[in-house]
């Protein structure tokens, strides 16, 4: 009976050993397990955002080099990703402009989910677009990916606007614009920014659908803040839409604030980038 009691203890002390030692390894079989389902997610998403997100943001993301589906050189719609203003920080500069509370990873996957505005669809099948969740996740973690610590090392330039659109036409000690450019600030206006999608065109050739119509912008923009011209109101109506609401939208009065339309286009992954895009449309908007 002795011999029983001593075996049966010896058995329980190994076992409870085995079981310790896998305990102590679990940790890392885990991690190696999440790495390598995340390393298959992020390996789904690159060829998920090749085949439907490139032609708008970039192939590597940077939305630089934009190629149509016969490989035809096109103007880039999208945002830049693998950006650091987008990617680096807690929130980064992008959460901030856009007022986003929750974490990086849910802004990205809400934005590829529910699309915002005309210009990004929807791709998520729960809002009526093509992807299931689990390859808008994919997308997600693809673009998180390019997060490192060289993309992050140089710090968010952010280009400090001028109050008044005169100061800001006549440059700044770090940015001199050139006159502008009414044709290169008609590509601007249809096609990089995609402001025609919601404003029209300006000779209303192409109807207002959702803000307001810019047809007389130049006679009706001196009228509706009291001491502001056209040009100043246009300039700061781009910088900060909720500022000052249109009274009239295509469907009846225009909802605000806040404005339905984006606040960060004078981030520096938009004209803040490159403010000569600014004084190009400023052009086109109000030409004669």
């Amino acid at each position: 009976m002795q011999i029983k009691i001593v075996i049966g203890t010896i058995a329980f002390m190994l076992t409870m050993m085995v079981f310790g030692y896998s305990a102590l390894r679990e940790p890392a079989r885990l991690d190696r397990f999440t790495n390598a389902e995340l390393g298959r997610s992020i390996e789904s998403g690159a060829h998920i955002f090749a085949n439907n997100c490139a032609t708008c943001h970039g192939t590597d993301g940077t939305a630089q080099n934009c190629v149509d589906a016969a490989g035809n050189q096109i103007a880039c719609q999208g945002l830049p990703l693998n950006y650091n203003g987008l990617l680096c920080g807690d929130p980064s500069q992008r959460m901030t402009d856009m007022g986003w509370k929750g974490t990086k990873a849910a802004y990205v996957l809400t934005t590829v989910s529910a699309g915002r505005g005309t210009i990004m669809p929807t791709w998520s099948e729960q809002f009526g677009g093509p992807l299931r969740q689990d390859q808008v996740r994919d997308v997600t973690n693809f673009v998180l990916n390019w997060e490192s610590e060289t993309l992050c090392a140089a710090p968010v330039v952010t280009f400090a606007w001028p109050e008044k659109a005169e100061d800001f036409l006549a440059g700044t000690d770090e940015i001199q614009v050139t006159e502008g450019d009414p044709a290169r600030g008609q590509e601007l206006f249809s096609i990089t920014y995609g402001c025609q999608a919601c404003h029209g065109t300006i000779d209303g050739s192409v109807p207002a659908v959702l803000g307001p119509s810019l047809a007389n912008i130049e006679t009706d923009g001196a009228t509706r803040v009291e001491g502001m011209d056209a040009l100043n109101y246009v300039y700061h109506s781009i910088l900060y839409p909720s500022d000052f609401i249109a009274p009239e939208c295509p469907t009846g009065p225009c909802a605000g604030p806040p404005s339905a339309m984006t606040a960060n286009f004078g981030a520096n992954d938009r004209m803040g980038g490159n403010p000569q895009d600014m004084a190009d449309i400023l052009a086109y908007v109000l030409q004669p």
